[in-house]
């Protein structure tokens, strides 16, 4: 399936079928996470597929109310920025593809971490997040419409917000950017905390590279950590969408110095076009 297609597909789903994944499916699964493991930098990550079959030993959650869940993706990540948006940008690609398994996911920031107390954390690292995965339950409740109209799930930010060039400061256009206009849509469509979007994306055409900055948004998802994830989200759809386009690049982390320094903003890493 085309990674747009997929992109857009995909939805944050709050009503599962309390079953486990099919034999079939968990197998499959299981092979591309483990083949696909090495991110940012070449850090790796191991993912792990978690099980919970007890009913009425359900987690509880602290986002909204979501029902009949008992299988979980997660891994853990050193306690860093740098490790959190690797942590993302992995995990969106397993998100990514349990979408086109027709898999339903939801991500999960704040979680009851003692729930998975089998899981074996080394010091300096924690589980930055979670994701939901399973089947989805076919009729979607008056609850589960309201809770996506409530967070907004399906309004993003324009262009003008997100997209800049480097060396004017100006808004970018899909115009302007031309073949990676939809590189950059995807990155303006991809999930983040409360739908907060804290990517801010600058153009140098000069040097033909992206330069993805974070912008606190939220205190509360800034001290988590779950800004750090967002940026991670929002590379993976760009990276993909670039690869799937047939334009070459990669990611590089520029020092500081070689970075100019824009208003609030962090910078995270460069795409740079080959």
């Amino acid at each position: 399936m085309d990674i747009i297609e997929i992109i857009k597909k995909r939805i944050s789903t709050r009503t599962f079928n309390h079953v486990a994944l099919k034999t079939a499916d968990k197998k499959n699964f299981e092979s591309f996470i483990n083949e696909n493991n090495k991110g940012l930098e070449n850090e790796v990550l191991n993912f792990q597929i978690i099980e919970k079959h007890d009913v009425d030993k359900q987690m509880k959650l602290d986002y909204g109310m979501i029902k009949g869940h008992n299988t979980y993706i997660l891994g853990t990540a050193k306690s860093t920025t740098a490790s959190r948006v690797n942590y993302g940008y992995l995990m969106e690609k397993v998100v990514l593809e349990a979408t086109e398994m027709n898999l339903s996911t939801c991500w999960i920031g704040v979680f009851d971490s003692t729930y998975f107390n089998d899981v074996f954390i080394e010091d300096g690292f924690d589980i930055p997040s979670i994701v939901i995965v399973g089947y989805s339950d076919d009729k979607p409740t008056y609850q589960d419409k309201f809770l996506r109209f409530s967070v907004k799930a399906s309004k993003r930010q324009r262009w003008d917000k997100l997209f800049f060039n480097y060396r004017s400061k100006t808004s970018l256009t899909p115009e302007f950017v031309k073949k990676y206009s939809d590189s950059l849509e995807m990155v303006r469509l991809a999930p983040s905390s409360g739908n907060t979007q804290p990517w801010r994306v600058f153009f140098d055409d000069t040097s033909n590279e992206f330069h993805f900055f974070k912008k606190s948004i939220s205190k509360r998802y800034e001290l988590s950590g779950m800004h750090d994830i967002d940026m991670g989200i929002a590379m993976s759809h760009f990276e993909l969408t670039t690869i799937q386009n047939g334009l070459s690049g990669s990611w590089v982390k520029h020092t500081i110095e070689n970075v100019n320094s824009i208003d609030d903003l962090q910078y995270i890493m460069t795409w740079k076009c080959e």
